[in-house]
């Protein structure tokens, strides 16, 4: 269970009333103990995404960005933008595969190597 201390200590009141759409007042009064705050309002204000989904424990919703437990940062856009490179990814590898296959059908021969009769070149 999420305590209210550990949650709501360094926070300003007029970021908690922000964040949870609450009246200053409200605010106030959760801050210095009055009213204890609803759970939701405290999963929320924690930042901590576990809440939605047992996968994203330790993920957290910073100035607008998400950030993995190893410090990660990825904006909506960094998010958005790995479908479009998996896509392209999986193009050039499947472009790779058919050049690779093309190349072992064809017969070459090998270069010749150059004759021994060639004049000695002297280097200083």
């Amino acid at each position: 269970m999420l305590r209210p201390d550990d949650i709501l200590y360094g926070l300003p009141i007029k970021e908690i009333a922000r964040i949870c759409k609450v009246d200053l007042t409200t605010a106030r009064r959760w801050k210095r103990g009055a009213k204890c705050p609803p759970q939701t309002a405290l999963m929320v204000l924690s930042g901590d995404l576990g809440w939605l989904d047992p996968a994203w424990e330790g993920w957290r919703l910073v100035g607008g960005r998400i950030v993995s437990p190893e410090g990660w940062a990825a904006t909506p856009g960094d998010v958005m933008m790995v479908q479009l490179a998996q896509m392209t990814l999986a193009t050039y590898r499947e472009e790779n595969r058919q050049l690779k296959q093309r190349l072992a059908a064809l017969e070459y021969e090998e270069q010749p190597v150059p004759s021994s009769d060639l004049p000695e070149i002297k280097v200083r």
